[in-house]
């Protein structure tokens, strides 16, 4: 950070340009830490209105695009991320680096190893995944062998994944306890249809037992011992998971626009973020309130590395990737810092925690999607009411989650088919629709309220998301 080149390179892109002029920040006398301290921070709302305005050659900063990835879409428009191979190759190898080395001899990955990876596909980022290990694992000279799906096609790899007994598996939480719900289901039809063909009596007899007791995946994936997984809080699912796959597993943490990547070490503490590519902030909480208090007020920044144990606050990571370099980027992630001394894995970098979001994304793991998204979609117009106030209150049923729809209406006409116009209004929502079909969120009911009370939160805005307080609990089977 001593040298001005890449601030100097950054302000090249529409991304910062106006901005930066707008703040009177002078590059050229920008120098270390304090330099960048007086840049101003850009978020995902700055993303979204600089793609909208401007052509992407003003955009980005090189001719040599690798590969384009995307965001989930949760506000409603998905945030198109250009990496170039360099960003590409510097990210992976920093991850990979992390999993083989960490628990010091007792690496995590070993090269016999074979990976299941159940990921989103493309263009999502976390469909890239596995065939960066395997790039970043060949070039290492231990390629790992990788079984990569989509979770809709889980079922037909069903018959490979048994001759096959992967040692690894890579996908979120929730995807992985929805899997072994349909283990327990179709196991039995599968040994059955594998008994038939064979003719084993053996598993005849199998088949049969697992009518009378669920089977768990472990008993079908016993050569599973380590599990990595990513997109949602690991810990509610931690227990459940290790008991169901008869795994250890570990949380990673890393979000599509950039570098800041996070793993688990064996001590279970929180995730290492070796900063090795990125610069890492926290903004206080402290600061976060006086902001929420009065919408002109600059928040004040600390470097995670001077950051002190038990601290609370918004993560900002600055990246300077060459395709489209992060400053200053706000991630929106609440942290709390762990530990800053040396850890009994033998890392010396900081460990952090995830707590939630600071802005008004609803999380429901792999399904993720804006209050604002929700609040255009209750705004109708519907032909038998109209919605006053509404709120969304997030539970857990086992391990899914939850969601009721309490709503205030300005009239109802008739109440039944209102909820099924509001139902159908939410249903058409791609992303909604998504984790509604597969299973991956329960939506509870629409409840009709006549005086619905909404907290008031900072700048005066309204807090329509509430989650239960044993949301983030372990869940129970």
């Amino acid at each position: 950070m001593n040298k001005t080149s890449l601030l100097k390179r950054a302000f090249k892109s529409a991304l910062y340009h106006e901005k930066w002029k707008k703040h009177g920040v002078d590059i050229e006398s920008l120098r270390g830490y304090d330099g960048l301290r007086k840049i101003p921070y850009s978020s995902v709302d700055d993303l979204r209105e600089t793609w909208e305005k401007y052509p992407i050659e003003d955009i980005i900063l090189t001719k040599n695009v690798g590969i384009w990835h995307c965001t989930s879409g949760s506000m409603g428009k998905k945030k198109w991320v250009p990496w170039t191979y360099n960003d590409y190759y510097m990210n992976v190898v920093g991850f990979t680096k992390e999993i083989f080395k960490m628990g010091t001899e007792d690496a995590l990955l070993r090269p016999d190893d074979i990976i299941f990876s159940i990921v989103l596909s493309a263009p999502f980022i976390s469909g890239s995944l596995p065939y960066r290990l395997l790039e970043s694992t060949g070039r290492m000279g231990m390629p790992i062998e990788q079984i990569v799906m989509s979770p809709e096609y889980v079922e037909d790899s069903f018959n490979l994944l048994l001759k096959r007994q992967p040692t690894v598996i890579i996908s979120t939480p929730s995807l992985v306890l929805r899997m072994a719900e349909e283990i327990a289901e179709n196991t039995p039809k599968v040994l059955k249809r594998i008994a038939k063909e064979t003719g084993s009596k053996k598993l005849r007899i199998a088949s049969a037992l697992t009518k009378i007791k669920k089977i768990k995946p472990k008993r079908v994936f016993n050569k599973l011992r380590l599990g990595f997984f990513v997109a949602e809080h690991l810990d509610p699912y931690r227990k459940a998971i290790e008991d169901l796959y008869g795994i250890e597993a570990f949380d990673i943490y890393g979000f599509t626009e950039g570098f800041g990547v996070g793993v688990e070490c064996r001590e279970h503490n929180g995730l290492h973020f070796p900063s090795a590519n990125c610069i890492l902030e926290i903004i206080p909480q402290s600061e976060l309130e006086k902001e929420a208090k009065d919408p002109d007020y600059i928040p004040e920044a600390i470097l995670l590395s001077e950051a002190e144990k038990g601290l609370v606050g918004e993560l900002v990571v600055t990246d300077f990737k060459e395709a489209l370099p992060l400053v200053r980027y706000r991630v929106r992630d609440l942290v709390k810092v762990v530990a800053v001394d040396e850890c009994s894995c033998g890392q010396k970098s900081p460990r952090l925690k995830i707590l939630g979001r600071t802005d008004d994304v609803i999380n429901l793991g792999v399904i993720r999607f804006s209050s604002y998204i929700i609040n255009q979609l209750l705004s109708g117009p519907f032909s038998h009411g109209s919605v006053n106030k509404w709120e969304i209150y997030i539970s857990r049923r086992g391990f899914k989650p939850k969601l009721t729809l309490r709503v205030e209406p300005e009239f109802v006409k008739n109440e039944e088919k209102f909820k099924k116009e509001i139902f159908n209004k939410l249903y058409s929502f791609n992303v909604f629709k998504l984790g509604f079909d597969n299973g991956l969120f329960i939506f509870d009911n629409i409840q009709f309220v006549s005086n619905l009370k909404l907290e008031i939160i900072g700048q005066g805005k309204s807090r329509r998301i509430r989650y239960d307080p044993n949301f983030l609990k372990p869940v129970k089977l």
